[in-house]
């Protein structure tokens, strides 16, 4: 795959053109620049803010390889997704196979009780309106379902497992005299059920709750007239909770209530230095309590994690090479002060935040409207090619495309 993707890209060079239209975005561009804040990409800004679907009208956007991680479970998380101009102030658009949901903290949690499916082909719409220059909204209807059906006609076994994330974003940006100001609201409704019968007794596993909620806020702000350098604060909070109960004959039997929680902030530096380099850069915080509470006939028992992440370290830089190729580097860095705490013990560490990798960097291939954005593993450069050094390591990690087709 790796010599038909060079291939391409040797062949796009000699046809490419000196000027480049294309807009660079995605998970390749973002991770190389170390998943900053700090810097605005056309791809990860919609998936966040719906708005931004009517600044990017006519864009075609994608990831090309797997997302590894909690996020999907391990399974493919490659999506893609299209806007259109609608007139002068509407915008549509999708984004599908895209995961925005925390369907998966059903089965991450410990509990007996757990979904045996998950949703699949997520989908997301995009409506955006332009009220005026300085307001733009935009409404993000969200689906994914998953169903499977067993029948056993000789053990009399009935099986039916059913689930599904139903919710929307809601994202508005707000022009100001000296820069913008945006905020988006995320709702999500998480719903599963283990329907069995066997030998005439049914049983019927499924959960209470299951609600998300979140609000982002985002400035970007020049301090002065005429100013390059952008000051970008930003906020952020969501929760998720539900209870996964099991209901056999008369039984019911209810297992933990779960609670998440999320706060963050932070504030940051964008920073064009000349046209062809930009750097980023940033301090962040955040707050975490993830808790399950269980009572039975011995009394009430609860578990509780907090993890107060600060500080964080975000830089970001970008620069030409040529017309057809940007480099990128990026680092993120955060320390973790942990505790766990349940109704006999306390625990407490200090820690460098997990981050799989500290330092990342990347590249952009342009051709004309097209684009072709990606991480670059830095063991190929310990390790070499493979006939010099014996070992395989991939050239490229996360991989984007996006094509520009504004008239």
């Amino acid at each position: 795959m790796l010599k038909h993707f060079l291939a391409v890209m040797l062949l796009l060079v000699m046809v490419a053109g000196a000027y480049s239209q294309s807009i660079p975005s995605g998970t390749g561009r973002y991770a190389a620049l170390g998943s900053s804040p700090f810097i605005l990409d056309a791809h990860i800004d919609m998936l966040n803010n719906p708005a931004w679907n009517n600044y990017y009208r006519n864009y075609a956007f994608a990831d090309l390889t797997p997302f590894v991680g909690s996020e999907s479970g391990g399974e493919f998380n490659g999506h893609a997704g299209v806007t259109f101009a609608v007139g002068k102030q509407w915008n549509l658009g999708m984004i599908i196979n895209k995961r925005q949901d925390l369907f998966g903290l059903f089965s991450s949690v410990g509990s007996s009780i757990t979904p045996n499916n998950s949703p699949i082909v997520p989908f997301m719409g995009l409506v955006g309106y332009s009220a005026s220059k300085n307001f733009h909204i935009s409404l993000a209807p969200y689906i994914a379902m998953g169903k499977s059906d067993r029948t056993d006609t000789t053990g009399g076994l009935n099986v039916s497992n059913t689930s599904r994330s139903i919710g929307a974003n809601l994202g508005m940006i707000y022009m100001i005299k000296k820069g913008w100001i945006e905020g988006a609201i995320r709702f999500r409704m998480n719903k599963f059920e283990n329907d069995s019968t066997v030998g005439g007794v049914n049983t019927l596993a499924d959960n209470d709750g299951g609600m998300e909620f979140g609000i982002g806020l985002r400035g970007w702000i020049y301090p002065s007239k005429g100013s390059k350098i952008a000051v970008v604060p930003l906020l952020g909070f969501s929760i998720y909770s539900f209870t996964p109960k099991v209901i056999s004959g008369s039984t019911t039997v209810t297992g933990s209530e779960y609670s998440f929680m999320n706060i963050n902030g932070g504030v940051g530096l964008n920073w064009p230095i000349i046209d062809d380099i930009q750097i980023a850069g940033g301090v962040t915080l955040a707050y975490n309590t993830a808790k399950s509470t269980f009572s039975d006939t011995t009394g009430s028992y609860e578990n509780k994690l907090t993890d107060f992440i600060a500080p964080g370290f975000n830089m970001a830089l970008e620069t030409s090479i040529a017309d057809w190729l940007t480099g990128r580097m990026g680092f993120s860095k955060s320390v973790d002060m942990s505790k766990f705490e349940t109704n006999t013990q306390e625990i407490n560490v200090l820690y460098e935040n997990s981050i799989s990798s500290t330092f990342s960097m990347g590249a952009g291939f342009h051709f004309g409207r097209f684009s072709v954005d990606a991480t670059v593993n830095e063991r190929w450069f310990k390790n070499g090619i493979n006939f010099v050094s014996g070992q395989s390591s991939e050239l490229f990690g996360e991989i984007s495309a996006s094509y520009n087709f504004k008239k």
